[in-house]
């Protein structure tokens, strides 16, 4: 029995070392089997990155091959924008014509005095009056009308408008002679006074945007006709690149060409009127301004051909 017990305690420590190097062995074996998962699963990390870093970097050079498509076709819309918007305007102003026609100012019954008398249009004139109107409607091919063709549409346009602003004119000064003479009448009628002065009133609202339409064809026409002199004036000079100049692609390039702008030299000495009347007509607003075209146009001149005169 002693034999034994002393047996078993010699051996204790030889079995407790043998577990020991069990457990330290099994050990590293299931770490190296977690280094190796953990391993695994960066390795797919880092493939998934990838290609979704190809991913992005592929579709990013899609939207860049496809970036000037959606500035010309920003650019046609806007052109498409500006001549819905002069059919309208055009459209407004049959109509004022129409109403013009038909529509007399209406006599006050308590005064005896004589109304405002609206200038009538003689019958043999009414034919002339149509095709005039006809006539300065835009074409629906824009992009081919000639400078001149768009001069002479602006021209009937502001021959339109005469008759017009002749009529309102007449009967804004027949409010006006009835205003007074309902002021200094006696005994007063406040009815008819009130009634004469918001006639007055809303005949000079009329009068006033006719004579602002007035203006601004006067200011296209006068715009148009000096870039068709410009252009006979350089018709043997070469054409420039215009879209070299930031803000300028072909479609820009186009409007400007078919209203005669063909050279850098135009663009640089364009005077506020220039510049207001084709942003108008080529409906970039303020963007010329903001983008610096004139002072491009005059260092792209310099540089190609010297000094600007």
């Amino acid at each position: 029995m002693s034999s034994a017990f002393w047996l078993l305690l010699y051996l204790a420590p030889l079995l407790g070392l043998t577990a020991a190097l069990f457990a330290w062995f099994g050990w590293r074996w299931r770490g190296s089997d977690l280094l190796k998962q953990i391993k695994e699963l960066q390795d797919e990390a880092g493939n998934e990155r990838a290609r979704h870093l190809g991913e992005l970097k592929a579709a990013h050079e899609s939207a860049g091959l496809h970036e000037d498509d959606a500035v010309k076709a920003r650019e046609s819309l806007q052109a498409l924008e500006t001549e819905t918007g002069r059919l309208l305007r055009d459209l407004d102003v049959l109509r004022a014509e129409r109403d013009q026609l038909r529509a007399q100012p209406a006599p006050v019954a308590a005064v005896g005095n004589e109304a405002p008398a609206a200038a009538s249009t003689p019958s043999a004139e009414k034919p002339k009056r149509r095709q005039a109107a006809a006539a300065r409607i835009p074409k629906a091919a824009a992009a081919t009308t000639t400078l001149e063709d768009k001069i002479a549409a602006f021209e009937a346009e502001l021959a339109a408008q005469q008759p017009a602003s002749a009529a309102l004119t007449q009967e804004h000064e027949g409010w006006q002679r009835r205003v007074g003479k309902l002021e200094g009448a006696m005994p007063a009628d406040p009815a008819a006074l009130a009634l004469a002065r918001r006639g007055l009133a809303e005949s000079g609202e009329r009068l006033r945007a006719v004579t602002s339409e007035t203006g601004r064809l006067q200011k296209l026409i006068r715009v148009l006709r000096r870039a068709g002199e410009n252009a006979a004036v350089l018709a043997s000079v070469p054409d420039d690149d215009l879209t070299r100049i930031k803000g300028i692609k072909q479609v820009i390039s186009g409007q400007l060409h078919a209203h005669g702008i063909r050279t850098w030299r135009q663009i640089a000495r364009w005077d506020a009127e220039e510049l207001g009347a084709f942003s108008e007509l080529l409906a970039f607003k303020n963007r010329a301004s903001r983008e610096k075209w004139q002072e491009q146009a005059r260092a792209l001149h310099e540089a190609a051909h010297g000094p600007l005169s």
